[in-house]
């Protein structure tokens, strides 16, 4: 399952979180021809409270490494703010909004590190989605979709350092599996923080 092979570790976090993957992605809402400006609002809250309080913990956990992860540049709370205003919130509404109460556990770095694999490739794949918004809300004041425009044209550049550094600070093989797992319960929190904010039942069990 593991290979001793260190370059494998991105794909192994591919292969070993991609039902937990799929499971997240089914609901997400946002592709949908329905979309209305209120779901769209309703996700990035969503959004918000999740990223709040998982940035603040990987922030905590990772801090020795920002600077080799550039975890500035990667924060996306400032952007979902800036979205989130666009849409009618200020600073007393945004305060107001639920947080993810159950943390995935992040126990030492491998984990925060699959954690963070999460919202990094979550910001690789949200390159469909923002093409879809972007024409979905022509002429209709939705803001800038800041979020999903993360990083702009160095999307692919932010990916490709990150996955290089995620190989430097994670060498040995026995340290995979610690990776993997941080990865499938970001995911897993992910979808049931979504179901939790769409009153969905968990289709899975």
């Amino acid at each position: 399952m593991f290979s001793s092979e260190p370059r494998t570790l991105l794909r192994t976090l591919k292969a070993e979180t991609r039902p937990h993957h799929e499971r997240a992605e089914r609901v997400v809402r946002l592709l949908s021809p329905e979309l209305t400006l209120s779901g769209y609002r309703r996700h990035l809250e969503a959004l918000f409270g999740l990223h709040a309080p998982l940035e603040a913990a990987l922030g905590v956990r990772l801090e020795e490494l920002a600077a080799d992860l550039r975890l500035d540049e990667r924060w996306k709370l400032p952007l979902l703010e800036e979205d989130l205003r666009a849409l009618g919130h200020d600073d007393a509404s945004l305060a107001r909004l639920p947080w993810l109460s159950h943390l995935p556990p992040l126990p030492d770095v491998p984990e925060a590190l699959g954690a963070l694999y999460v919202l990094e490739g979550s910001t690789l794949g949200g390159q469909l989605i923002l093409r879809h918004l972007v024409r979905h809300f022509d002429g209709v004041s939705a803001g800038e979709f800041a979020f999903f425009r993360a990083y702009g044209e160095a999307v692919g550049p932010m990916w490709k350092d990150f996955g290089e550094a995620l190989l430097r600070l994670c060498p040995e093989p026995a340290l995979a599996p610690r990776v993997v797992r941080g990865a499938q319960d970001t995911f897993d929190a992910f979808e049931a923080w979504l179901r939790e904010v769409h009153g969905d039942a968990p289709s899975h069990l």
